[in-house]
């Protein structure tokens, strides 16, 4: 999803996700009305995400940021974590097996135990990945994965998309990055002014005047 900046694509994730009530209309997820459910509702019936500005927990360990976002799949409950039974500590053994194999996913496995603020800003980015796919999405949202990263880290970015797409993650995209978008996108939507301005393939948008004129720009 590309558009100048305040075309509405912050807006319409935080629609989706549940942050912001639409004005008018329903949000539906594989044929489920998800309108008026709440944000953890929402991560239950598979959509994830992650936010224009990094948002971890800075004074936790990149495994324990992790294990928050698996924390939605967990069972135990506040007296399963007091009593301490056996499948209690069964579900923690597994929550931190499942911590640590996206961690190696994303390529951080040997920093689990650093703190997330002492990580740099692209290991940050891919840490708040790692925590997105902690629910187990059908849907992953990531809102300009790419913004403050350098070339190394965004081709990086670009295979590690490519790798979650591989595993059936449907993957709703805001970014700037036009070489990113271009090259890993099935499809476009081009938001402008909060409407829809045009929508296809990348080579159906790149050859739209509407949206040339608007955003891509001439050249």
């Amino acid at each position: 999803m590309i558009g100048p900046n305040g075309a509405g694509k912050t807006t319409l994730f935080n629609i989706i996700t549940g942050s912001y009530d639409p004005d008018e209309g329903t949000i539906r997820f594989r044929d489920r009305k998800v309108s008026g459910r709440s944000v953890h509702e929402r991560v239950g019936y598979g959509i994830g995400r992650t936010f224009q500005n990094v948002e971890l927990f800075g004074s936790m360990t990149a495994l324990e940021n992790v294990l928050v976002g698996r924390h939605v799949k967990t069972r135990c409950g506040f007296w399963g974590a007091v009593t301490r039974l056996p499948r209690v500590r069964r579900e923690e053994r597994e929550a931190r097996e499942h911590a640590m194999e996206l961690l190696r996913f994303v390529g951080l496995e040997e920093l689990a135990d650093h703190r997330s603020s002492d990580l740099p800003f692209g290991w940050q980015r891919f840490l708040e990945i790692a925590r997105a796919l902690a629910v187990e999405p059908a849907l992953l949202l990531l809102d300009e994965p790419a913004s403050g990263l350098n070339a190394v880290e965004t081709q990086r970015l670009g295979e590690l998309l490519e790798q979650i797409r591989g595993r059936g993650i449907t993957l709703l995209l805001v970014e700037h990055d036009m070489s990113l978008i271009m090259s890993i996108s099935d499809r476009i939507l081009v938001l402008h002014q909060g409407r829809k301005l045009a929508e296809g393939t990348p080579l159906e948008v790149q050859a739209n005047e509407a949206v040339i004129s608007a955003y891509l720009g001439a050249d």
